[in-house]
Parts: structure tokens; sequence; C-alpha cells
């Protein structure tokens, strides 16, 4: 378990930036509750102390409080702070993380040197000086593994039973350290501390039975682990805890597991992200920070695809009524850009287009017989269409044209003479080359175009199999198809 290594604060550099951060995340507090703690700092005479927190990956200023002639800052406000994990930090870049829990009566003594933390003390918070304890056994336990992966790296390479006595001190070590930990949780089972602490533990995979022997067996019990790590993954953490949110971890373990723990398929991460979401509704604060952090994902998402999670999140919370701290406004773009997207959904038919070449004859969508159809929203124009379609012609129109693949390509404006002269210029006659001039079709609704060249591959049915794909990508692409056909 790498606790130690989870509970340090983050780098210098990012701590700079926390004198230019206002305070963003709101607390759910006892208004009759007050905040009143002293930061006593040796030899540190009226000079500001910053009192930072962690929300949403970030680090963000709670308050700064410059020290009197005794070197104390004394932090008041009218309402306790919000419960989490806080960093005290100092213009000299010197820094070191402490806890707030309920108890924000205390005084904190301190010093500005190297390894401070080490020699910080309170009185007046149980909490806290579990907390720093904890911090301080960590470091020297971090000491003593440096020490012993010296001593293993001294070795004989050749020295086995060496190298088992260090292993087994090592396994040794980690027990004692786990063991450490879980009696802290223990004793702060009642408090944010062993809410903390019990989150950076990782779950525990038991052994499971396979009837299966050599690589069958390998392969079974990856599998089962894999499930089973999935299932369990959120099981040391309460979702409907907000003090959560103001740690410096517990969003990248939510991000890992929805970017890296899922296959990333569109259905998979929405359902999980709608039952993670649901998970945390009894606690307002969480449930309305996961909805847009997880749609916001899913619409940041470069992930082909992707947007049909998006579009599920839309509709589950957005546009059923349940967010109430939107605009409608927002709402109402939304809607729109929604509607836009659920026509050009993978797995979707594509809406059908009749339009008029460039040689005056017509031609509709549905009726090209292709095993793909290549489908492209371009104009002469634009700077990225000039390098696209040349090699749309050259990589993929010359390659794969023998193997049935055509291409439809819709010219989104209505100068005849630039458009005639570019398909000339780069000899891309044998395309059906076609166009909307009287803007009946909607296609650029249809397909949600806002920027070009747009790329759609359908299959003979003209059911959406890929799209907003570059150039680049559509050889391999068609490669894998054509193999699986």
């Amino acid at each position: 378990m790498n606790t130690s290594t989870t509970i340090k604060s983050v780098g210098a550099a990012l701590l700079c930036a926390l004198l230019v951060v206002t305070d963003l995340a709101a607390a759910n507090n006892n208004d009759t509750d007050r905040t009143d703690f002293t930061i006593r700092v040796d030899k540190y005479y009226n000079a500001p102390v910053v009192l930072a927190y962690y929300f949403n990956k970030q680090m963000l200023v709670k308050d700064t409080v410059v020290t009197d002639a005794k070197g104390c800052a004394r932090f008041v406000a009218d309402e306790k702070y919000p419960e989490g994990i806080y960093v005290v930090y100092f213009p000299d870049k010197s820094y070191f993380d402490i806890i707030l829990g309920d108890d924000q009566t205390f005084e904190l003594r301190c010093d500005t040197m190297p390894h401070m933390s080490e020699r910080a003390t309170s009185s007046g918070s149980r909490v806290l000086d579990e907390f720093l304890k904890y911090q301080n056994y960590l470091g020297e336990r971090q000491k003593y593994y440096k020490q012993l992966d010296e001593q293993f790296k001294a070795l004989d390479p050749k020295d086995e039973e060496g190298k088992e006595r260090l292993r087994v001190t090592f396994r040794e070590a980690d027990a004692t350290v786990k063991a450490n930990t879980e009696a802290t949780i223990e004793r702060n089972k009642d408090n944010f501390l062993g809410v903390f602490l019990r989150a950076l533990t990782d779950i525990k995979i038991p052994e499971f039975e396979v009837d299966a022997e050599g690589s069958a067996r390998d392969s079974i019990l990856q599998v089962k682990r894999y499930y089973y790590y999935r299932a369990h993954y959120f099981d040391n953490y309460d979702l409907t805890d907000a003090r959560l949110l103001r740690t410096p971890f517990f969003i990248d373990k939510v991000d890992k597991y929805f970017t890296e723990t899922l296959p990333q398929l569109a259905d998979t991460v929405a359902q999980e992200s709608i039952a993670f979401i649901e998970k945390t509704r009894p606690c307002y604060e969480m449930f309305r920070y996961f909805v847009s952090h997880l749609y916001n994902m899913t619409n940041n998402s470069k992930i082909m695809g992707m947007d049909a999670a998006l579009v599920a999140l839309a509709d589950r919370y957005y546009l059923s009524g349940e967010v109430d701290w939107v605009e409608e406004k927002f709402i109402e773009d939304l809607r729109t850009n929604v509607n836009n997207i659920r026509h050009i959904l993978i797995g979707r038919k594509a809406v059908d287009l009749k339009m008029i070449s460039v040689t005056g004859e017509w031609f509709t969508l549905s009726e090209v017989d292709a095993p793909f159809t290549i489908l492209v929203f371009w104009e002469p124009s634009c700077g990225h269409c000039k390098k696209e379609i040349p090699l749309l012609k050259k990589e993929i129109w010359d390659k794969y044209a023998r193997h049935g693949v055509k291409i439809y390509a819709v010219y989104c404006q209505t100068d005849r003479k630039e458009w005639e002269e570019f398909i000339t210029e780069h000899q891309l006659e044998e395309w059906m080359n076609v166009y909307d001039p009287y803007r009946r079709t909607g296609f650029r609704d249809y397909y949600n175009i806002k920027s070009t060249p747009q790329i759609f591959i359908l299959d003979k049915d003209k059911t959406i199999i890929a799209k907003k794909i570059g150039v680049d990508q559509i050889g391999g692409f068609l490669d894998h198809m054509l193999e699986l056909k």
C-alpha cells in the first residue's frame, strides 16, 4: 500500500499557484460552529501564512493570515472550515499537509525549515495530532525502506539467500505498516482521518479456485481478478462523504476507474457513470459534483463513439430536469446539441441525403451500393481540407476503390467555381461530388457539421460505424473491417 506517497503534498511549483487562486468550493457546516485556531511558527514574525485545501485536482486558497510579533497566525471564522486535507504554505516554498476535522479549536506549532512536518506538533485537536504522528511514522518507514533497498542493491547478484532474506524483511515491514494503518483507522473510525486512511487502503483480491491448468488457468484467474477488482473498486470509499472531495487523491482515483479500469465502450461508461452517481445521491454536494464531472469527462473524451455516453448522462440528469444548478440557457443549448448528436451516434442509420452533383446528376446516399461508404463534408477554402481531401484521394480512394469502397463527398458551400476547380486540380471526378445549393437537406444539423472536414464511414446498410475520423486512421479501420468481412 503506497499510503505515504499519497499523503505527501504536491510539488512546490504547483503550490506557487496558491497565491492567485480563489476559494471556490462550498461547505456544508453548522452555522453555530466556529473555527478558531492558531499556527505558531518559530522565528517567523509579521509574515504571511497561507492555508490552502485540495479540491478537484487543484489546491485553492482558503485564507492568508500574517503572523504577529510572536509568530502566531490566528485563523478565525464564524463557521467551521470544510473538513479535509489542507496545506500550510509559506512564501519560501516550504509547506506541509494537515487535516482539519470537526475539532477546529487548536494550536499548531511548526517552523519553516526543511522537514518541518517532522517537528510539527499540535494541541487541542485529536484528529490533527493523530495525522501528524501518522505522517511522521510513514516518514520513518520510508527511511527504513530506503536502507533495505540500498542493502538489496549492494548484494552480490548471485547471493540468492541474501536476496530472499531481504525480501522477507520487506514483507515484514509491509505487514508492520499495514498493522499500524489499520490501528490508526480503528482509533479514528469516528472522524475524517479514519475515512481518509480507509480510502487509501487497497482492496484485497481473494484467491480464486480455477479448474484449469497452464495458460488457460492464468487467463481465467486474470479475468476473475479483473472483474472482482472492478466490482469492488470503491469498497473503501463512502461516496456520500463530501469530505473526500477535499483530498489530494480522490478525483484521480475516480478518473482512473472510468478512463483506465473500465473498457472504453460508451454503453459501459454510461452505465457505470449512472450507477456511481446514484450512489452519491444522498449527499447533494457529491451528487452535484459528479453529475457535472462525469458529464464533462464524456464531453471531453477523444474516443470515437463516447458521445453516446454523453447523451445518456445528459438525458438522465440535465434534460430530465434533475439538475437545478445550471441556467435555463445552458439546458436549452445542451438540448439542441444533444439532439444533433443523436443522429450521428455509432450504430445509428445515417440520415439520408439526396443532393445534386457537379455534373447535374442526383445522388441519394441510401442508394449507394458499396460495402463501405465514406461520407465526407468539406470545402476548398478550409485549410485543413486542402491537406486532407487530396490525402483521402491518394491514401484511401486509390487503394480501396478496388474493394468497392465509395466516397460520397458533400461540398458545404455554394461557390461552384472554387468547387469545380478543386475537383479538377486533385482529380476527384470519380467520387460522388454533391452539394445542396438551396440548403434543403439540413445536412449541417443532421450531421452536426460545425467544422470541416468531417468524415463518417458507413456500412452497406448505411449504418454509421466510424465518425470524425482522420484520413490517417481510415486505412487501418478499413483493413480491419474488410478482414472481418
